[in-house]
């Protein structure tokens, strides 16, 4: 089920009070909220199709069993033996259904460049055509992240199963992450909960913000951004051209408003997820914060999907050498690892090119800091201020014109895009293949944004998502009122997270 749909509210309704019931049991009142959590979990997450179960529950018990193998043996050899067995089993789960296809096809492709006669039948008989389940790739990353951790000695090996697999499968980060460690997950699963009202207070606000970002921010500009992107993929099949010969302003902001979208809806499905883990008693890492306010890419990075950004870091960037082997290879060891990055999110060259693209920007921006001209410690306050607003907007379009590669379907329309970019005849003012003047699109995006980024800007000010509670009750209930009436009256329920899909 998705957090944005009514089903999903009663669920929670009805979760919170046995949960909280259970712990006042005379006794067994923590075995019994972890049972309700994983039973729940188990119906959350087989309510889009119950043979997903299969597959998360043949992940929990295998690394189950290898976190207490790497606990138990004492030869490294046979460790490094068990945690690459680990690895590769997990990798090849993910695998199978998420890039089996698109490798064979990308091979099938090649083969006919060499031999335009080779496989007939477009290689159907030897295509799996599986149906992608619902967060594979976070739910394999955080289980990985355990043995990997486990063999390390970072944490010691699970031994009750009840604990590890409600850890795996805890339905408020299961299928969109965050991507959570043992050490601060499972931790939290085995100690007891207290009821607080404090958290009930701040996972009320962190759902109704995840709601307000989700439901209005986010399935408000999706209409907006497909006038340009296109509403899916079968249209842009059957007619390729309307890709093509967009207005260079209008392709510009529909890229910066899918960089919005992506934001508000990942950082909405995550709100919540915080949001309804604290009404629970646990506290989930902070995934966003506040990107729009980076002022490089670099910074970008540490505010955007933090978790992923620092399970690809500790366990991908470091292990090639990170920045210890020159600087060469520290070049090399990033964009290696932003490439996987890419083709972390989507079995698609698009993606592999939006990692490269990444991996260059991040690269070029380290190479260029010193170069690039400072204000003086002296300089006035208007104009340090000034500077640091542009240095955000830029960093923001930049990354919003990577939504060329993210966003594309395949790298055709990818190209059809950055051709009316770099194409200095398509720049007027009109309206262009039924998309709106720029002027009158621009406004319509900003209609959008312009709440979301006051609420950011204040988060961003005050260093916390709970500024909110520093301010007036007047201010705070007209806050409150003003994001009900987006979600309840403007609010698009029932679409899926983005992030679903990878």
């Amino acid at each position: 089920m998705v957090f944005n749909s009514g089903v999903y509210v009663y669920f929670l309704i009805v979760i919170f009070c046995l949960y909280w019931a259970f712990s006042r049991l005379p006794r067994g009142s923590h075995r019994a909220q972890n049972t309700l959590l994983l039973i729940g979990s188990y119906f959350f997450y087989g309510w889009w199709d119950w043979l997903y179960l299969v597959l998360i529950f043949t992940s929990t018990v295998l690394d189950f069993c290898v976190g207490i193998g790497l606990d138990t043996l004492t030869s490294e050899r046979k460790r490094k033996l068990l945690i690459t067995f680990s690895i590769c089993c997990n990798l090849t789960i993910l695998g199978i259904f998420k890039y089996y296809d698109f490798f064979v096809l990308s091979f099938v492709d090649m083969a006919r460049q060499v031999s335009p006669g080779a496989f007939p039948d477009g290689a159907s008989s030897i295509l799996l055509n599986a149906i992608l389940p619902v967060g594979i790739s976070f739910y394999t990353f955080q289980s990985m992240a355990y043995t990997i951790d486990v063999y390390r000695k970072h944490v010691r090996a699970e031994r009750n199963f009840l604990d590890f697999a409600s850890f795996v499968c805890f339905f408020p980060q299961l299928v969109a992450g965050p991507i959570e460690r043992a050490g601060d997950l499972l931790v939290q699963i085995k100690n007891n909960r207290s009821f607080s009202w404090d958290n009930i207070r701040n996972g009320a606000w962190l759902i109704l913000l995840g709601f307000y970002m989700k439901t209005y921010v986010a399935d408000n500009i999706s209409p907006l951004v497909n006038q340009v992107y296109l509403s899916h993929k079968g249209l842009y099949l059957a007619q390729p051209v309307l890709a093509e010969g967009h207005g260079g302003f209008q392709v510009i902001i529909a890229s910066i408003g899918f960089a919005f979208q992506i934001y508000s809806d990942f950082w909405g499905y995550s709100a919540i997820a915080m949001g309804s883990a604290a009404l629970l008693g646990f506290k989930l890492t902070q995934n966003f914060n506040n990107p729009e306010m980076a002022e490089n890419p670099a910074d970008l990075w540490r505010r955007w999907h933090i978790t992923l950004n620092r399970w690809v870091t500790d366990y991908i960037y470091i292990p090639l050498g990170g920045s210890k082997l020159g600087v060469l290879r520290k070049y090399a060891n990033l964009f290696l690892a932003m490439l996987l990055m890419g083709l972390w999110h989507g079995a698609s060259w698009t993606f592999f090119l939006w990692g490269g693209f990444m991996g260059v920007w991040l690269i070029g921006h380290q190479i260029l800091r010193d170069y690039l001209p400072k204000l003086p410690e002296t300089a006035p306050l208007w104009q340090k201020r000034t500077v640091k607003i542009l240095k955000m907007a830029a960093t923001f379009s930049v990354f919003g014109l990577s939504a060329t590669f993210f966003r594309a379907y395949d790298i055709h329309q990818t190209g059809a895009l950055w051709q009316s970019m770099l194409s200095f005849s398509s720049y007027h003012l009109s309206p262009v293949q039924d998309v709106p003047a720029a002027p009158e699109y621009l406004f319509s995006l900003l209609r959008k944004v312009v709440i979301l980024i006051l609420i950011d800007t204040a988060a961003y000010r005050s260093g916390s998502l709970f500024w909110i509670f520093e301010k007036p009750v007047w201010f705070r209930t007209m806050v409150y009122v003003v994001l009900f009436f987006f979600v309840l009256i403007l609010g698009e329920f029932g679409k899926d997270v983005i992030y679903f899909a990878f």
